[in-house]
């Protein structure tokens, strides 16, 4: 229940964030927009080139925010990149050995899963729990 309510509050951050950015864009495009009247008016080209310039740095904060925001919606559905930890099984009855990924509550020389080899559903002994690091680039 409090995944889907963190997820929940996910999506509301993020929706917050794309509103402001949206925000952003508008008053930069307002600015551009004013600026550009302001130098056509000749009596005041600072002012219409200082609009132009904020609306140009608004325009640019606000890509970058989107591009920061796109690299990290990527990460979402991605493994971890870290070691993963390891168990190793072995059936009593044929020998079969088998790896997966640890479950909380395995323990060595504990019972782990029913064996799919032999088809006796007797459980598998777990001779074994280890950290496998992932490999270097």
């Amino acid at each position: 229940m409090s995944s889907s309510n963190s997820e929940e509050k996910y999506d509301l951050n993020i929706s917050f964030f794309i509103f402001l950015l949206a925000f952003l864009v508008l008053i930069s495009a307002s600015l551009i927009y004013s600026g550009i009247t302001y130098l056509q008016d000749t009596s005041s080209t600072t002012t219409g080139m200082i609009s132009i310039g904020l609306g140009l740095l608004g325009l640019v904060l606000a890509g970058y925010n989107l591009f920061r925001l796109q690299g990290r919606l990527s990460m979402i559905g991605r493994a971890p990149v870290g070691p993963q930890v390891l168990t190793r099984e072995k059936c009593k009855s044929c020998d079969y050995e088998a790896t997966r990924p640890f479950k909380e509550g395995d323990y060595v020389y504990g019972n782990g899963d029913p064996c799919t080899k032999c088809g006796k559903n007797e459980l598998m002994l777990i001779g074994a729990i280890f950290l496998k690091k992932p490999p270097k680039k």
